[in-house]
């Protein structure tokens, strides 16, 4: 490795450790008791106030599907964001494609400084990457077993993943669900076998799926059951859910919206034994207000009646529809400055300049009025009243798996291509990482906690290289947003985290 790269590194994760008032919250890992979720170390109930986070540039070679952009390389794109998220008041963000070749280390330190999680895709939109609209078995391809296993070596590690998700509205992409459900199932199935083989050396997180919210009751019972009842590992062990479901600008009251309603009564009946969130919520109407010269801005009441008692006994909190507005999907019909209603303006804000590279051209976030409504809402909520994991008992009626529905081939019935592969081997030793000036939550592997002494990561971070793409430019200013994060209190990190990213960034070269 070359002494440019090395003090690069170095460079920038002191910058980091550096930059004034970053909030210190921490995480601890995230475990699933029945249907609901807990703070693994303290047994605090835990619910997602999430952002789907996608910081795509209007314009340049960045400006496309598929990249990851929460590489220590791209440090200048979203070390300029969390702040915005942190000031939302999220709790954590979905990332829709990750690169497991490249180092995360300093985006899931900086989220974990805020206290903020991470839902994290083994799929993306690539060649092989996804469950495809092929007919069971074929729809699931051997590249993807591969994939979702690299990408579990490379996250597990980090305490702040709140959980796997095997894919993303495979259902969108057929006809009818039973097509490629079995594909996703299966993926399910094997990435969960993989954890569980390797549970004494990594984290046990948590693997779920996200559908599209059609065939809402099929999907649900599918992926919650199992068609071998003796198969622990085929039900995913949590659901998401990508819902836009209030719609109505004029309800202002929960009992008024009754998309919003009707899809919670759905999942009362459904009896789910696992947790279910919203992995993408927040109904786009051309009737929600004009403010401030923005058309069509959503209020976000559903936002904090996810989180009222009603509520809480059925979803484990959501992710809204999101960061910021696409440029290239939103153009059409909502152009830059996206002051005007579109069926894709979706962001909480925009970035600018219209030109804006990512590269060339820095891209700064403007919060549009709607980011205000949201952040009003999730700086509000509270999770009061909900027992700890100790305290928790879940319902009778939501114990056991539900019976499959009817039409959905059984695994068994097909003869799998990617069982012929082999899957990567298990670590020797027992994954970990300490993110430098933070305290961490010990050594976990399963679901247990084997070790509590702060000690340098076991798993040192892949070397950020310098490619064309990478982002110029000086250190982010940080925002003056409010940092109102949950959990959040302000604290600048000490002059000590120098050496610590120092040897950090050493350590990469000569490991």
């Amino acid at each position: 490795m070359k002494l440019s790269a090395i003090l690069a590194t170095a460079a920038a994760l002191t910058a980091f450790a550096l930059a004034p008032d970053v909030a210190q919250s921490y995480t601890n890992p995230i475990t699933i008791k029945g249907y609901k979720m807990f703070d693994a170390k303290t047994g605090a109930y835990f619910a997602a106030k999430g952002i789907d986070y996608y910081p795509r540039p209007n314009t340049g070679k960045l400006d496309a599907n598929n990249i990851d952009f929460f590489t220590d390389d791209y440090y200048d794109i979203w070390s300029k964001d969390i702040e915005y998220l942190a000031g939302a008041g999220a709790n954590a963000v979905r990332l829709y494609a990750v690169d497991p070749t490249k180092s995360h280390d300093m985006f899931m330190c900086a989220l974990r400084s805020y206290g903020m999680y991470a839902l994290v895709d083994l799929g993306a939109s690539c060649e092989g990457c996804a469950i495809s609209n092929d007919k069971y078995p074929a729809c699931y391809p051997p590249s993807l077993k591969a994939r979702g296993e690299h990408i579990i070596l490379a996250f597990a590690k980090y305490d702040n993943v709140l959980g796997f998700s095997a894919g993303n509205e495979v259902n969108h992409v057929v006809t009818d669900a039973s097509i490629n459900a079995p594909c996703q199932k299966k993926f399910i199935r094997d990435m969960r076998k993989f954890l569980d083989g390797c549970s004494k050396t990594i984290r046990s997180v948590p693997v779920g799926v996200v559908l599209a919210d059609h065939q809402r009751e099929e999907n649900a019972r599918y992926y919650n059951c199992r068609t071998d009842p003796a198969d622990k590992f085929e039900n995913a062990e949590w659901y998401g859910l990508n819902a836009y479901q209030h719609c109505n600008a004029k309800a202002t009251k929960m009992n008024e919206a009754g998309g919003f309603t009707k899809m919670a009564t759905d999942f009362v009946d459904f009896k789910m034994s696992i947790p279910v969130m919203l992995t993408e919520f927040g109904c786009l109407n051309k009737e929600f207000p004009t403010v401030d010269g923005y058309e069509a801005q959503r209020t976000w009441l559903q936002a904090g009646w996810l989180f009222s008692p009603e509520m809480r006994a059925v979803f484990s909190g959501g992710f809204t529809f999101e960061f910021s507005t696409e440029n290239a999907n939103s153009k059409a019909d909502s152009p830059y400055p996206f002051t005007k209603y579109g069926p894709q303006n979706y962001g909480l804000g925009y970035y600018q300049p219209a030109t804006c590279d990512h590269s060339t051209t820095p891209c700064v976030f403007t919060p549009m009025p709607n980011y205000k409504s949201l952040a009003a809402q999730y700086n509000a909520t509270t999770t009061a009243g909900e027992p700890t994991m100790t305290a928790f008992t879940p319902d009778s009626s939501r114990t056991a798996t539900p019976a499959c529905p009817t039409g959905f081939s059984k695994l068994s019935e097909s003869t799998w291509a990617v069982d012929t592969l082999s899957s990567i081997a298990c670590p020797g030793a027992a994954l970990s990482f300490t993110c430098p000036n933070q305290v961490t939550s010990g050594t976990w592997v399963g679901t247990t906690q084997v070790s509590t002494t702060t000690t340098p990561a076991t798993a040192t971070p892949t070397t950020p290289t310098t490619t064309s793409t990478t982002p110029s430019g000086a250190t982010p200013t940080p925002s003056t947003t409010p940092k109102t994060g949950s959990n959040a209190s302000s604290s600048g990190f000490a002059m000590s985290a120098i050496s610590a990213c120092l040897a950090l960034a050493m350590g990469v070269a000569f490991a």
